[in-house]
């Protein structure tokens, strides 16, 4: 019988922004200290930006954000419910989304409690999932409740995805329980997801570097 819920930790995390469709992500770092220009879809669990995230386990580990000063943290709540944060953008072909994530588990199987970052179209479709793990697939790193498999404090891992057309996505961090919604639960996404351009684009940027550099140039001489 369980009779001590911890959870998984996902950390994921999100850096330079410019939600709705807009092209580039408002807020993707977090740096506002809050969720704006996110939105979120939570059941039982919560969304909060802070500025450092400590477990509650056996091997206590105290995540800091790896980009900035703050990070979001996704707590899970009810049973197989995916708590999310999410954002759409427009992206040209090529164009990359990128950022970083960690996945901290204190609970033992079969409660594998989960973290992911999803892509999806335009009609909600799931094009990509960069980031996934849950406690089935997480390696045993604490014996928190004495049991066979239990625990797992993940390491900031980063994530990325090219889109191979434009249009329109939504960013997507989720953190989940499973099977059961007992507390306390906690998965938390650090999110450092930002846009990086397609390579003709920034040669275009470059060359226009360059003529700025000769202008300016021409008109100190």
């Amino acid at each position: 019988m369980k009779n001590v819920k911890a959870t998984g930790i996902v950390a994921l995390v999100a850096a330079l922004g410019t939600g709705g469709a807009q092209a580039g992500l408002i807020n993707g770092g977090f740096e506002t200290a809050d969720l704006t220009g996110w939105n979120s879809s939570i059941s039982g669990g919560s969304a909060t930006v802070v500025t450092s995230n400590t477990t509650f386990y056996t091997t206590s580990v105290t995540y800091l954000p790896p980009v900035g000063s703050y990070f979001l943290a996704i707590q899970s709540g009810s049973a197989d419910v995916w708590q999310t944060v999410f954002q759409s953008l427009t992206v040209a072909a090529g164009e990359s989304i990128a950022g970083m994530a960690a996945f901290d588990w204190g609970d033992y199987l079969p409660f594998e409690d989960g973290a992911r970052v999803r892509i999806l179209d335009a009609a909600g479709a799931l094009v990509a999932t960069p980031f996934y793990l849950d406690g089935n697939l997480a390696p045993s790193t604490q014996k928190a409740f004495g049991e066979s498999d239990s625990g797992y404090n993940g390491p900031w891992t980063a994530w990325s995805w090219t889109a191979a057309a434009a249009g329109t996505y939504t960013v997507e961090f989720g953190a989940r329980n499973t099977l059961d919604g007992g507390g306390p639960n906690q998965t938390f996404g650090l999110f450092d997801a930002h846009v990086v351009p397609e390579p003709a684009s920034l040669a275009l940027l470059s060359i226009g570097l360059v003529g700025l550099g000769a202008m300016c140039r021409r008109k100190t001489a």
